[in-house]
Parts: structure tokens; sequence; C-alpha cells
């Protein structure tokens, strides 16, 4: 189970930590990796454990104890909706993706309806200049959404855009989860600029949120030293909303147009990839599927099918040829990701520094920054083909975006990543970590599943079936008409080893193309191909 601890009441009240992979300690110590200013809580409270992926609460022997629901315990398995009260503060246990409200005592500082407010962006601002900058916030939404990969990466791009026009720390688009009303809300896209304030959490009440979602009403609120900005949006008829949140003096009425107005466009851009998605996958846009009659390719298939409905990485390995890329986009169509962007980086193709650069990005002083590919994978599946000769900075780099989840910019500020990273090595990674020459920490969230793509030599009864297919596919291609092979071409493909694999297999095919062989292919067309 993927959650994380939300501190709803005490010094802290608002505060996001993020589980780690291997668990780890809440306390006032500097050894904590959760660490709370609560001056009530023990240096080192409690350990958060995993067990069967699931999260569970050690007390430490602390003086005031711990306690779950009220109840002190010693160890305790932890589940969505669990409080854990340590010294002056009560931390819920909440799952990834959904939203706490932190709130305790929200007031309301302006409440319009939201239409009317949107209409007039910016012109009620109480520096005149913020309409000039209200206005150009509508230009880079009307211009940046459109051409965003996906409509995760647009409504990404859109909370980025409103964020550093307002000068918020974090800004969020949430969802109606539950169909409930605002019962339960969800995160679509978020960014935060600070470590303290991730996104996850609103320090507002869960009224206001359900009232700004249910009437349709734009507000700026306050509730202890953080003010907020709150606007309705509707994508794929469900109620979202737009939440703008800092520290400091609250917004006038200009700012809060400003947000209402972003909102609509946000919401019109982000339907309109929804639906061109929609009609491009019902026009045929095919899934990748396992091709092959044997049991091994079942067996291949039904990783593929569990895998796409999980959200940990992938780590494919495998012979060179296997068809491990392939295996990956079938993971990756199959899943709720699909509509999202499948970008391919090859570890193995690049220097050092110019992978680093394809990967993360690039940033000249003083020029234009070129986003890399994680930035284009954002709400899709990045593929990473032979990981095993990533370098060892790149791998640092990713072992600390996988623990952010934002990328930094080397000029500042972050970029909210919210990718699935599928992995392919010819070599068993697990054997580079006690070398020393790749990080356990990178393996461990990389190697969340491992599957051993088989050779195409153990599963002899695909052969036949994937060379057919790739001689009919291709002669077509070729505007050729072709009716397979002969007896004694299909008992020479069977007995062939295949070092190559099914990469080896679809070359011989495109040779036979290409040299016109006799219809239906004889067993001498294909001695001839594999001598060349």
């Amino acid at each position: 189970m993927s959650a994380r601890l939300v501190v709803i009441s005490g010094p802290d009240r608002g505060r996001v930590l993020p589980i780690p992979p291997e668990g780890g300690m809440v306390g006032r110590g500097e050894t904590c990796s959760m660490r709370l200013a609560d001056a009530s809580v023990s240096r080192e409270h409690f350990r958060v454990g995993i067990r069967d992926g699931r999260p569970l609460v050690i007390d430490l022997g602390s003086t005031n104890r711990t306690r779950v629901n009220g109840e002190p315990v010693e160890l305790r398995p932890l589940s969505p909706g669990d409080r854990i009260e340590i010294g002056h503060s009560v931390i819920e246990v909440v799952s990834a993706g959904e939203v706490i409200c932190t709130g305790a005592g929200t007031k309301v500082a302006i409440d319009e309806d939201a239409e009317k407010v949107a209409k007039a962006i910016g012109q009620h601002a109480a520096d005149a200049a913020f309409l000039t900058t209200a206005l150009s916030v509508l230009t880079a939404l009307a211009e940046t959404l459109p051409a965003a990969a996906s409509a995760t990466a647009a409504a990404e791009l859109g909370a980025g855009i409103v964020g550093k026009a307002l000068g918020a720390t974090r800004v969020q688009i949430l969802r109606d989860s539950d169909g409930d009303k605002g019962q339960a809300f969800a995160v679509v896209a978020g960014r935060s600029e600070d470590d303290e304030q991730p996104v996850g959490a609103v320090q507002l009440e869960r009224s206001l949120l359900v009232k700004v979602a249910d009437q349709k009403r734009a507000v700026t609120a306050t509730d202890g030293d953080r003010v907020a900005a709150l606007a309705p949006l509707t994508i794929e008829g469900v109620h979202c909303l737009l939440v703008a949140e800092r520290p400091g003096a609250p917004w006038d009425l200009g700012a809060l147009e400003l947000v209402a107005g972003a909102a609509r466009a946000i919401a019109s851009a982000v339907d309109a990839h929804v639906g061109r998605d929609r009609v491009n996958s019902e026009r045929g846009g095919e899934a990748v599927e396992i091709d092959g009659e044997s049991a091994l390719a079942a067996r291949l298939r039904e990783w593929v099918t569990w895998l796409s409905q999980r959200a940990e990485h992938v780590l494919l390995l495998g012979e060179p040829g296997v068809g491990k890329e392939r295996t990956a986009q079938a993971i990756h169509g199959k899943g709720p990701r699909a509509m999202g962007p499948f970008v391919a980086v090859r570890c193995a193709a690049a220097s050092e520094i110019f992978l680093e650069s394809e990967l993360f990005g690039h940033e000249p002083p003083g020029g234009t920054r070129q986003p890399g590919k994680i930035e284009a994978a954002r709400g899709g599946t990045l593929f990473l083909d032979e990981i095993s000769l990533l370098p060892a900075r790149a791998q640092k780099r990713l072992a600390r975006l996988l623990d952010l989840n934002y990328l930094e910019k080397a000029a500042g500020g972050r970029i909210p990543i919210d990718i699935r990273i599928i992995s392919s090595s010819c070599r068993d990674v697990s054997a580079l970590v006690p070398a020393g020459t790749w990080r356990a920490d990178l393996y461990a969230r990389l190697g969340a599943h491992v599957v051993v793509v088989p050779a195409l030599r153990d599963r002899r009864n695909d052969i036949m079936v994937l060379a057919e297919r790739y001689l009919y596919q291709l002669a077509a291609e070729a505007g050729q008409h072709r009716t397979g092979f002969s007896a004694d071409a299909a008992s020479r493909l069977s007995a062939h080893e295949w070092p190559g694999n099914v990469r080896e297999l679809k070359n011989l095919v495109e040779r036979l193309i290409i040299q016109k062989a006799d219809d239906p292919v004889a067993g001498h067309d294909i001695d001839r191909a594999l001598l060349r």
C-alpha cells in the first residue's frame, strides 16, 4: 500500500511526510527521515516499518507513548484513515494521491460567483500592472497547453504557470474522487516550492472545498499563517478545484480573478486532450500485444496484464532482441497511463554528458531551457533501455528525482514529475550492486518488479507464428503478396538457434522481402538469408 503521513494538528500542521520505501524514523532528532518540530515529541519517537508493502508503526519506548486511534501501541499495521498521536501532534495515514484537509478555523475573505470573476480577469487588481500579468497568463495557457504531451502534462503545466504568476508556494488541481461532491479529493496535478508543504495536503477546512466545487464559487481564505485562492473547474464532467496557497498576506480580488480565469482555460485544454486521445484510441491506435502460442508467451502475457495495473516501476531482463521494449509498450498500453506518452531512452547509445542532458534537460547560462525526456514522459511511461549502462552521476540524479517526485531546475524552481519507469537490461543489474557500480537504493526502486523476457529458442512453438506475421506484414508494406513458408523453410527456421532472438527473425524476413524470395518461401531462401 502506497501511503503518506500528514500532520493534521500540532506545531507541524499541514506538513506531508512521505514514507521512504524502506520505512524510517519519526521524531524531532536529526537522524529521523520524517522529522517534526514538536518539542513534546521524542528525538526518535516511533519507526515506520514496511511489511508486505504495508506500513506499520513501531513504538521506540518513548516516554509519552505512541497512540493509534486513541490506543497505546507497540507494533501495529497502519491503514488509510488511522490517526497516530504523539506529543502535541496528530498524524493521519493518507493513501497516495488522496488530498487531506488540515484546516482549523478557515476564514473566508472574498466569496464571488466563479463565472463572473473569471470574465473580469485582472481588472480589479490593487496593482494596475497585475492586469498585464493576468493577460500574459491567459496567453501562456492558450499557447502552451494544447502542445502538451498529454492531459496530465497539460494540467501540470497549467498549475506551474499559475503558481509562478501568483508567487504561490503550492498549486494543486484536485478532483472529486468519489463522486459525492467533495467528500474525497485526489491530486490531478500540482507543484510545490516548499519541501515542508508538498503536494497532497490543503491547509483549509474540507467544507470550503465542497462549497467551491458544488456551488461554483471562487474564494480567497486564510487558515493560520497560510492564505489560499480557490476556483472551480470541470474536467470530463467531474467537479475539480484549482487551489493556490502561500504564507503571507491574503490575495486581492484581482488575484482571484486570475485563478478563476486560469481554471477555465486549464479545464478546456485538459478536456480537449482527453477527447483527442479518446478519438485517436478509437481510430485504431492498436494496443501492443505479446505474440506467440507457447506456454512462456502465455505466461508473459499474464505478467503484462498484472503489471499494467500496478504503479511500481518494472525491470525487464533478457538477451538482446527478445522484445523487451515491446513488452514495455504492452504494459504501458494496457494500464491507466495508456493515454500518456511512451518515451524511450537508449542508455547505451550516448556519451555520459549527452545522456544526462537527454534525460534531465539542458539549461545553458542565460539561455532557454531545453526539457529532457523525463519531462516529455510526464503522465506516461519512461522506458530506459539497457539501464545497466546508466552512468553513476545520472544514477544519483535519477534516485533523487524518484525520492522528491520533482525535477530541480538549474536556475531555481521545480518541475513536478509523474512518470512510471520501465527499464530493461541484458545483464543482471542486481549483480552490479555489490560491486559498487550500481546504486542499491535506485535498484530497489527500479527493480520493484523484475520480469525475465524469454529467449526465442526457449519458445520454439512461437517461431513460425512470428515469422508468418512478419512476412505478411512486411510484404503488404512493400506491395507484395506472400502465401507463407514451405515445409522445408519452416523446418530450417524452427531448427535455427536464433542468437539474436526476435530481432534477428524479423531482420531475416525483411531480407526475404528485399531479395524477392520464392513464394512460398523455400528452404534455400532461408539458407541464403541466414548466411547474409
